[in-house]
């Protein structure tokens, strides 16, 4: 037997003494674990010698009255069960059509040749099956489809297969969906098993003749019209049965097909051209079982993404709800066999809409393979929650929680000028992870100090379920974000981009010196947002350096283009931190500080309550936005506070001006 690469073939029969069934051969499941028809309902009952394979008697029945010719579709051991009495009949292939119509319903299936499976033990105590299955075991001497001899044995416990009638092959085609290339190896018979032939993982059901594995984005798909099999390693949108030519569309929806496609991206497939060296292996016979192991035995698959069971995570403890879905603390036993404490990020209502998953997904895995990765959060896999089937990241835990709870719980002691400068170092621990997401052509777009946590003594960054490229468009043109952090350009429709990141790193550096979170005493609305747009930034502190000043203002620029880059802002602020330069300059800012805190001037103790409707979360912010583009010249709008009133003519002037940058 050869091992066909049918490439270049229009045609390759994988069963040519077998025609292809004019209707679909419905009294088989997919499943062989599967206990009542799918079509009828029925009770499956097993063949009389293969307890591996069951059947539906009604729909065998069904089938053989529709069939009207004397073609061969079934390569099949069969017997005439009157009153289970000792008259019976072997034969292969097809009953004689007037037999099967008078006696159709006294049919028994002894085994399907075409379905993977092993005789039941022998012997038994019933003298009729005992007879039966020795003239199988005779009869199994030669094919009876070729007439080639096959073996001289006398007894058999596998079910073989000719190697002239049934014939393997395999090709790389090209997917409708991805414009990749797709391995697919064609079996000529019925794979009703359900676990995955490489990792013995559960197979997933997508319909009654489609399924595959979750671990190693395999998919097995069956033809019902010639009891024929194809193993598709990636997505190609559709799929032809090598014998009868009919296609099937692979039936997982385009959230799952994008999903799995990511998958496949981070998956290496080796060993998938399934070598002449096993083909050549082969003689007159093969074990289709056997044959698949010895196939697969040499594939390889690297996932770089893991699949995490929901049922390893124990303690799983909701935290906080966040712009997305629901933030667990839970427990993750790891491969070291010790305990590790992992946060749990699960996006509601993912089932069926994936974007913000996948995207961070997407993000985290673009990052996590480079340089300096260890200032972004870790993403350690990804799993499901089993009653809702809403998407999970399993992520790391950082200890110390985030940046504005570090602010508030050790605001006095984090100095601008010491041993430690630890103002400094935190926000240089911050600007290199910015840089490190920008220097990899990513955006962040919901830069806060909700998303900045530290882990031991390392600072991070996380929550990259916004970020993206920044050749990229947004996500469904939505805006979300938290409004005090966000660039004013943003509020007048221009997209995210590096600069609008800046700005919000001039937020971070602000809230570094007060320990309060921006705009707090005041409702995040669209009142805030003109405000922005008016120019209003944040009061600068009494302690605050000139130079750190300097740099913060040119930060929240409202000119995008004004504004430094994060390579130019660690660049100076390791140069802060590291050298003499503006030492004094920090020395007379941290005694300044003290005196604030102790007249307790500066502080978030001493900030006041914040306004019950700021808000710190991210959000959708389009209709706010949109509210803001589309209020029409007559408006006229109060900005509250120390602001007095913008008339109409104020408004038309800022949104010319603000047009233009």
């Amino acid at each position: 037997m050869e091992l066909a690469n049918t490439k270049n073939e229009k045609f390759f029969d994988p069963t040519p003494r077998l025609k292809s069934s004019p209707i679909p051969i419905k009294f088989i499941s997919f499943n062989k674990f599967d206990l009542n028809c799918i079509y009828c309902g029925e009770k499956y009952i097993e063949t009389l010698l293969c307890h591996d394979q069951k059947y539906c008697k009604k729909c065998l029945s069904r089938y053989i009255n529709d069939i009207t010719d004397d073609n061969i579709y079934l390569d099949i051991y069969y017997t005439m069960v009157l009153e289970y009495s000792v008259h019976h009949e072997i034969s292969k292939t097809k009953v004689p059509q007037k037999c099967c119509r008078n006696y159709r319903n006294c049919i028994r299936i002894l085994y399907f040749k075409q379905i993977i499976g092993s005789f039941n033990e022998y012997p038994t105590n019933n003298n009729v099956i005992n007879i039966l299955y020795n003239k199988v075991i005779e009869s199994e001497k030669h094919c009876k489809l070729c007439g080639k001899s096959l073996d001289e044995r006398t007894t058999v416990k596998q079910l073989r297969l000719c190697s002239d009638c049934y014939l393997i092959s395999f090709e790389c085609v090209e997917s409708t969906m991805f414009k990749k290339q797709v391995s697919i190896l064609y079996l000529p018979w019925w794979h009703n098993n359900l676990y995955c032939i490489n990792c013995s993982s559960r197979l997933i059901f997508i319909s009654e003749c489609q399924k595959y594995c979750k671990n190693c984005l395999v998919f097995y798909i069956g033809c019902r019209y010639c009891l024929t099999t194809n193993i598709i390693f990636g997505i190609t949108g559709k799929t032809q049965c090598r014998r009868c030519k009919r296609i099937s569309l692979t039936l997982c929806s385009n959230a799952d097909c994008y999903l799995i496609d990511f998958f496949l991206n981070n998956m290496i497939y080796y060993n998938l051209d399934f070598g002449h060296d096993i083909a050549n292996s082969i003689d007159k016979y093969f074990v289709p079982e056997t044959l698949l192991n010895s196939i697969f035995k040499n594939v390889r698959i690297v996932k770089l993404v893991k699949w995490i069971p929901y049922s390893q995570f124990k303690n799983v403890k909701e935290i906080t709800k966040g712009g997305y879905g629901i933030i667990y603390k839970a427990i993750w036993p790891a491969h070291d066999d010790l305990d590790r404490e992992i946060i749990l990020k699960r996006f509601e209502r993912s089932k069926n809409n994936i974007k913000y998953f996948l995207n961070e997904l997407i993000s985290n895995q673009h990052c996590k393979n480079k340089p300096l990765h260890n200032y972004i959060i870790e993403v350690y896999g990804y799993t499901k929650e089993p009653e809702s089937d809403d998407y999970i990241l399993v992520m790391e835990y950082a200890s110390e929680g985030d940046l504005h709870k570090y602010l508030q719980k050790n605001f006095t002691s984090i100095a601008w000028s010491n041993r430690y400068n630890q103002k400094l170092h935190i926000l240089q621990e911050i600007s290199k992870g910015l840089e490190y997401i920008h220097k990899n052509k990513f955006i962040h777009r919901d830069f806060h100090s909700g998303n900045i946590l530290l882990d031991v003594f390392q600072w991070k960054i996380g929550d990259l379920g916004l970020s993206q490229s920044e050749s990229s468009k947004s996500l469904n043109n939505e805006i979300y974000g938290v409004i005090p952090y966000i660039a004013p350009e943003i509020f007048k429709g221009a997209a995210f981009s590096k600069e609008a990141d800046i700005y919000s790193f001039g937020m971070i550096m602000w809230e570094l010196t007060t320990g309060c979170k921006p705009f707090a005493n005041v409702e995040h609305d669209i009142h805030l947002i003109y405000k922005i747009l008016d120019g209003e930034r944040p009061n600068i502190t009494e302690d605050t350096p000139k130079c750190y000043a300097d740099l913060m203002k040119s930060c929240w620029d409202p000119d995008p283009k004004k504004r430094p880059s994060i390579g130019k802002i660690f660049f100076i602020i390791d140069i802060w931190y590291f050298t003499n330069e503006n030492k004094v300059e920090f020395e007379q800012a941290e005694a300044i500080r003290k005196k604030l805190i102790g007249s307790k001037k500066i502080g978030p103790e001493f900030a006041g309550n914040c306004h019950p409707e700021a808000i710190y979360t991210s959000r959708p912010l389009s209709a706010l936005i949109s509210k803001c583009l589309s209020t029409n010249s007559s408006s006229t709008i109060s900005f509250g506070n120390n602001q007095g009133t913008t008339t109409k003519n104020l408004i038309v002037i800022k949104i010319i001006i603000y047009s233009n940058l």
